[in-house]
């Protein structure tokens, strides 16, 4: 087994660290937008080689990827008003399909597991990311779908401006929605936005809580000793 395949995670959550800085650093350069675009795509690779193993699951995220990568190409291209709602809309429920069933099979593979290496809970940090990135793209559909769903504070809502700065911003408020930290600089406040909110931080503690104690079963249950590789 060869290094990249021991270590897989580690280089799927490194990754996702690095896109979530370069969305939040990179709004309002047309080169940052570009090089923002690139990046996610990557990342979605990355997620589809790391997480998606079965020939036939992997297929089927991988219709979704080029589906997704098309979705937001296509936005770039038409730029008449008419098209950029529908393409919006499939692109970020594409995202929440994909994203989504990532983690559903990051979360099998943790359950299955009887004993534990560094780089299976690397697996339960990226499947942290990633829900928080699927929840993150639901927010901003039902932004894109319903006016007036957060209100943003001044400085912040300049990230609106263009799609990196989007991103980053529903980016962050969905991480911090996820650990219940709050800030409070954005907020939703009205449906269906507040109830995905209250809905992402039940998640988010259900997901801590589940999967520390089977990370802690596991281990105990093979003895305290790491798998072989890790």
């Amino acid at each position: 087994m060869t290094w990249l395949q021991r270590h897989r995670y580690l280089v799927l959550v490194a990754a996702l660290g690095c896109t979530f800085i370069v969305q939040s650093t990179g709004q309002g350069f047309t080169a940052g937008r570009i090089f923002s675009d690139v990046l996610i795509s990557l990342n979605l690779l990355a997620v589809l080689i790391v997480v998606f193993e079965r020939h036939r699951d992997r297929m089927v995220a991988l219709s979704i990827v080029v589906a997704g990568i098309a979705s937001r190409g296509a936005l770039r291209v038409l730029s008449a008003e008419q098209f950029q709602l529908p393409l919006t809309v499939v692109h970020y429920v594409l995202l929440i399909v994909f994203l989504g069933y990532a983690v559903v099979l990051i979360l099998g593979n943790i359950f299955r597991k009887t004993s534990v290496s560094a780089d299976d809970i690397l697996g339960a940090v990226s499947g942290y990311l990633i829900a928080g990135a699927a929840w993150s793209s639901l927010y901003a559909l039902t932004d894109s779908l319903v006016a007036s769903s957060f209100t943003i504070a001044p400085g912040l809502d300049a990230k609106l401006s263009d799609w990196p700065g989007r991103t980053a911003l529903f980016n962050y408020f969905s991480i911090v929605t996820l650990t219940t930290m709050g800030y409070g600089d954005v907020t939703p406040n009205r449906a269906p936005a507040t109830a995905f909110a209250m809905l992402e931080a039940v998640f988010g503690q259900f997901y801590i809580a589940v999967v520390v104690a089977q990370l802690v079963s596991a281990r105990m249950t093979s003895g305290g000793r790491p798998e072989s590789g890790a």
